[in-house]
């Protein structure tokens, strides 16, 4: 009951915040792109976006602990970020733990949810609709894109949240994104997330630990090496995520 109790409270304050932003962050940000004025529109539509997912992360009650964030490069190279998906809070977390400022495979259904859909598309998200083959292929060459642009993309291999707390195995060509655009793999381990939402017992604070691993250049990676990169990532999450859950 105190969990219903909690989770409504927070999304009663959540989305008045997702309102305000509208005034706050996205008439001003296109205010500024119709003066030109691109790179000012992006900070201040990056600025309110790690302040929303902070506000966000609040109202769950939840402390974000990072590992490794100076492993992170913060210049303009190519980057694909990959980590375990446990839950719909996994994105503001990353956000807001991480301060990056990258851009989601997405579901199509959510190009339809007003606000939320502006967000979406200010971190140049890439819709995908799962049932189509077709829209695969097309995501990823989006993604490539992007990437190739100097904009990071935020992939989550397994496809699908975990239904139960465990590591699900990595989808086949999940990571041609990254090895298309010969991108650095930033492994990401992320636990804590399904505790705080899907998983939620009472009204407790939960401690959410997400843990930037070693990153893997791709760019000068033998056919043989592409062939275990999965495995390579894969296994750099999962014993990141295995310590932090003993933690």
């Amino acid at each position: 009951m105190l969990k219903y109790i909690h989770l409504t409270i927070a999304f009663l304050l959540v989305i008045p915040a997702f309102i305000l932003s509208v005034f706050v962050a996205i008439i001003p940000a296109a205010i500024m792109r119709l003066f030109r004025c691109h790179r000012c529109a992006d900070y201040w539509t990056r600025f309110n976006g790690i302040i929303l997912s902070r506000y966000i992360m609040l109202m769950v009650n939840s402390k974000i602990v990072v590992e490794g964030l100076d492993l992170i490069p913060r210049d303009n190279r190519s980057i694909c970020f990959v980590a375990n998906h446990q839950s719909l809070l996994d994105i503001p977390a990353v956000i807001a733990g991480l301060r990056v400022w990258a851009g989601f495979i997405t579901k199509k259904e959510l190009k339809k949810v007003p606000i939320l859909n502006y967000w979406i598309e200010s971190i140049n998200c890439v819709y995908i609709d799962r049932k189509s083959p077709r829209s695969s292929i097309e995501a990823i060459l989006k993604g490539v894109e992007y990437i190739r642009k100097g904009i990071p993309m935020f992939i989550f291999p397994e496809g699908t949240r975990s239904k139960d707390g465990n590591l699900g195995s990595f989808k086949s060509g999940s990571l041609k994104l990254a090895t298309r655009a010969k991108a650095l793999i930033v492994p990401i381990a992320i636990s804590g997330t399904r505790m705080a939402f899907e998983s939620k017992k009472g009204m407790r604070r939960i401690v959410i630990r997400i843990s930037v691993c070693k990153p893997i250049a791709t760019a000068t990676l033998s056919e043989e090496q592409l062939k275990e990169l999965p495995e390579q990532v894969f296994g750099a999450i999962s014993e990141r995520y295995g310590h932090m859950v003993r933690v």
